[in-house]
């Protein structure tokens, strides 16, 4: 059994390479596949396996549904010795992280009931209360918040399926999956978690007892902005049954290349978010101490059951005193830190959600979200923590660091 770091660098590394076999894997990059007959093209729309068309499945796509499955079934290691999933666990590969999304609350929610995390991904929670005229009732708990999910969950006929995202998007909030398992499950529902700010080099939630687990792969498991994607690994019959048929009539199916860059992002994954996280605590360190800042938001893992969260992670957002225009000012004056509209790159970007991210939900719904006019979000690179914090330092001080 490979420890995390080996499985990021060889995936499930159960291929035997035949003579001559490439070391990276091949682009096949096609629309569609022959046959050696008319009887073999038969029996491949009859089920043999044989791939038809990449809509419906691409060797190079399948090469990184493998590799996401053996990252996301890793084993975690416990003060109470190692935990791993408890069914089989495949992925599916998307077009991006909220087809992905969709397909998941849609296979799982239709004609019933999801009770879902507000305060996540402002899109998320834009497209999840929009799903009335779709046949899915979506009740939202407050992110973190454990008694108001148990009652939401509680409070009307039996979900089919529960939604979280820990952390969560902009506040980083985290929320303990196993207790939330066991309320999703006690009332035999479905439990998916999008974990795209950890990612599984620092939380595998399949371990805790989530049912499936989500990622917008765009972010840290690809690692350079260069493309879309977005995964769902878990319970090899409920993607099979419930979502893989939505992929394939609804068009999410990503591009080979998609696959094959994201494949390679993979490679480094480990190594990648070790440097992520360590320089974010260290800006988190500083960022509390500064008098211009109001707040930090960023995890802390003992707030979890222990080993939930190998690491705070690579995200954290604050408040900036003075609101908006101070907040805008900062992002203004910094000149390390690059402004983009994204997060998971291997620089440090940075945005304003009021602004940005969640400008799709109502004002008076983002301040509910805790979501103030002053507050950024930081995705920290692999930078030196040294260059960053001094570039945070000038910003908040009011030195312009742009042309200096």
């Amino acid at each position: 059994m490979t420890e995390f770091s080996t499985r990021s660098v060889h995936g499930d590394g159960h291929t035997v390479p035949e003579p001559a076999s490439p070391h990276t894997a091949p682009i096949h990059q096609t629309s569609s596949f022959t046959f050696p007959s008319v009887r073999d093209g038969v029996e491949a729309f009859e089920g043999s396996g044989a791939y038809i068309y990449t809509r419906k499945g691409n060797p190079t796509v399948r090469a990184l549904e493998t590799h996401l499955s053996a990252l996301e079934s890793a084993p975690v290691h416990t003060s109470e010795g190692l935990r791993t999933p408890a069914d089989e666990v495949d992925t599916l590969f998307f077009t991006t992280g909220m087809a992905a999304i969709s397909a998941t609350v849609l296979g799982l929610g239709a004609g019933g009931r999801v009770v879902c995390q507000g305060g996540i991904y402002g899109t998320t929670e834009s497209m999840v209360s929009g799903l009335g005229p779709f046949g899915v009732d979506v009740d939202l708990a407050p992110v973190g918040d454990l008694e108001a999910l148990r009652t939401a969950v509680r409070s009307g006929p039996p979900p089919s399926l529960v939604y979280i995202e820990t952390p969560a998007n902009p506040l980083v909030q985290v929320t303990d999956i196993a207790e939330v398992a066991s309320i999703a499950h006690e009332a035999g529902a479905v439990l998916a978690v999008d974990s795209t700010f950890a990612t599984p080099a620092i939380q595998r939630p399949l371990a805790w007892g989530a049912d499936l687990v989500l990622h917008s792969t765009t972010k840290f498991i690809a690692g350079h902005g260069v493309v879309l994607g977005g995964s769902v690994s878990g319970s090899t019959r409920l993607l099979a049954e419930r979502i893989e048929p939505l992929r394939v009539r609804f068009g999410g199916s990503a591009d080979p290349f998609a696959a094959w860059l994201t494949l390679l992002g993979c490679r480094t994954l480990a190594l990648r978010m070790e440097r992520h996280a360590s320089n974010a605590a260290e800006i988190a360190e500083f960022l509390r101490s500064h008098p211009k800042v109001r707040r930090v938001y960023h995890p802390d893992p003992a707030d979890l059951p222990a080993g939930q969260m190998s690491a705070g992670g690579p995200m954290l957002s604050f408040d900036v005193d003075g609101g908006r225009e101070a907040a805008l000012d900062v992002v203004d004056r910094l000149r390390v830190i690059t402004l983009a509209p994204t997060l998971g790159n291997v620089d440090t970007l940075v945005q304003h959600p009021w602004t940005m991210s969640h400008a799709v939900i109502p004002e008076e719904r983002r301040r509910e979200m805790g979501i103030g006019p002053g507050v950024l979000r930081v995705s920290v690179g692999i930078e030196a923590a040294a260059d960053l914090i001094a570039d945070l330092a000038g910003a908040l001080e009011g030195n312009s660091g742009k042309g200096d």
